[in-house]
C-alpha cells in the first residue's frame, strides 16, 4: 500500500482474506461430524486440502493469465482449512501456520522445568504433550524441507508432493481409526 502498488496489495489481501475464510469454513464442515463421532473429520479436511493443492498446482502449471492469483487463493484456502481443523490435538493448542509460537511454547516449557531447580525423578515418564509437540515440529520441518527441494526443481508440479504426503497421512489416519474401533 505504501508503494501504491494496488495490484500487489490486492494479491496480498486476497490471500489473507481467503485464509481467514478457510478457518470458519472448517468449523462449518466440522458441524455434521459432531453428530457422528466416528466420522473421519480430519481425513475429510485433509482430502479437501489435497483437492485444493492439486487444483492450485495444475492451475499454475497451465500458464493461465491469472494462474498465480488462483494458485495463491487455493493454497491460502487450504492453509486456512488446515489451521481451523487442527486447533487442538492431544489436549494442546496447535496452530499449523504459526510454527514459531509452538516452538516458543516448547522451548519455554523445557526452560521452566530446568529453571525450577527441582531435580527430575530418575525414571520419569515421558511427557506426552512434549512428544506430540516434537512430532508436530518435526513434521513441519520435514514438510518445509521437502517443499524447498520439490518446488524449485519441479515448479508447479512440485506441490503435488504435498498432496501425495497428505494422501499417505489420510490413509494412515483412517487405518488407525479402524484399528481403534475394532479394539
Amino acid at each position: 500500500m505504501a508503494a501504491h502498488d494496488w495490484r500487489a496489495t490486492l494479491g496480498h489481501l486476497s490471500a489473507t482474506a481467503t485464509f481467514l475464510i478457510g478457518v470458519p469454513l472448517s468449523v462449518l464442515i466440522a458441524r455434521p461430524f459432531k453428530a457422528w463421532p466416528s466420522a473421519p473429520f480430519l481425513p475429510t479436511i485433509m482430502g479437501v486440502e489435497v483437492i485444493l493443492i492439486v487444483a492450485a498446482s495444475l492451475e499454475l502449471a497451465s500458464d493461465a493469465v491469472h494462474g498465480v492469483a488462483i494458485f495463491v487463493i487455493f493454497v491460502s484456502l487450504a492453509l486456512g482449512l488446515q489451521n481451523g481443523a487442527f486447533r487442538r490435538i492431544g489436549g494442546i493448542s496447535v496452530h499449523t501456520t504459526y510454527l514459531t509460537g509452538m516452538i516458543t511454547s516448547l522451548i519455554s516449557t523445557e526452560a521452566e522445568k530446568c529453571a525450577s531447580g527441582e531435580a527430575p525423578p530418575p525414571m520419569r515418564a515421558p511427557d506426552s504433550k512434549m512428544r506430540l509437540l516434537c512430532g508436530i515440529w518435526a513434521a513441519f520441518v520435514l514438510g518445509a524441507g521437502t517443499g524447498a527441494i520439490m518446488v524449485p526443481n519441479f515448479k508447479a508440479l512440485g506441490m503435488l508432493g504435498a498432496a501425495l504426503l497428505l494422501i499417505v497421512l489420510i490413509l494412515r489416519n483412517l487405518k488407525i481409526t479402524q484399528m481403534t474401533e475394532m479394539s
